[in-house]
């Protein structure tokens, strides 16, 4: 987003579908405002080769202009579920998405060569799933911009997940999962703390899926993320510590 008021400093990605082909839900998500209820929107749209290269690159199109039409800085997110990788490299470069992302599962070698293939432009995110080993990720890291980590929160915290993929200029994004949404409920409080309490971690991106591209309250999700996100945060940056830190740093020089 280009405004200078932001309330929340870390980024939500929607993925784009069904729900979201209604431009006046998509218009809601990227404006930020339920009667203007919160302040900042939809910063990245994921949007998946495997729908159909057609529909993916339409969606891509009317994000992309209604977001210039409202002077919004919003970026494009390219994944897929299971499709040909040389269809889906193929498009990558047709479109130049900001970032394009592929499954750890495609293994070290083909993440070492794939920057030969892409757009320089284009930022590689590798995604691990939930249950994959953890234990060779830095060298994943290492050769990735981005890391779409979808695994379980105790695992993030144990392993360290966040700061290892940071340690390698690698920047985490935490899927957060709102089942209640789908079902169109109200989220509840477990998922709240869940997420809340995973975001603390350190994550700077959430990303949603079904919720946005399928559920029935698309923006509602989107209001749910920057709400966790700004309460995250709060307890993520500490001003008193902060001046301390910078306090006895000085008398560290003497």
């Amino acid at each position: 987003m280009t405004s200078s008021e932001r309330h929340r400093l870390s980024l939500i990605i929607a993925t784009l579908g069904p729900s979201t082909d209604n431009e006046k839900e998509l218009i809601t998500m990227l404006m930020a405002g339920i009667a203007r209820q919160w302040t900042d929107g939809v910063d990245i749209a994921r949007v998946l080769h495997s729908d159909g290269e057609d529909v993916a690159k339409s969606r891509i199109e009317i994000f992309r202009e209604q977001s210039k039409k409202r002077n919004l800085s919003t970026s494009v997110y390219l994944d897929t579920d299971g499709s040909d990788m040389d269809s889906y490299i193929a498009f990558t470069n047709k479109i130049i998405p900001e970032i394009v992302t592929f499954d750890k599962t495609n293994g070290l070698d083909f993440f070492k060569s794939i920057r030969d293939k892409i757009n320089t432009d284009v930022k590689i995110c590798v995604r691990v799933k939930l249950g994959e080993s953890t234990d060779d990720l830095d060298d994943y890291f290492n050769e990735c911009d981005y890391s779409m980590i979808e695994l379980d929160s105790k695992v993030i915290h144990d392993d360290k997940i966040v700061q290892r993929s940071k340690d390698k200029s690698c920047e985490p994004i935490y899927l957060a999962l709102i089942p209640t949404l789908m079902s169109g409920q109200v989220q509840s409080r477990e998922e709240n703390f869940e997420i809340g309490h995973t975001l603390e971690e350190g994550f700077d991106i959430v990303a949603l899926y079904q919720e946005t591209a399928h559920g029935p309250y698309a923006a509602r999700s989107v209001k749910c993320i920057d709400e966790i996100s700004v309460e995250s945060e709060k307890l993520r940056v500490n001003p008193f510590q902060d001046t301390l830190d910078k306090f006895l740093s000085f008398f560290r020089k003497k």
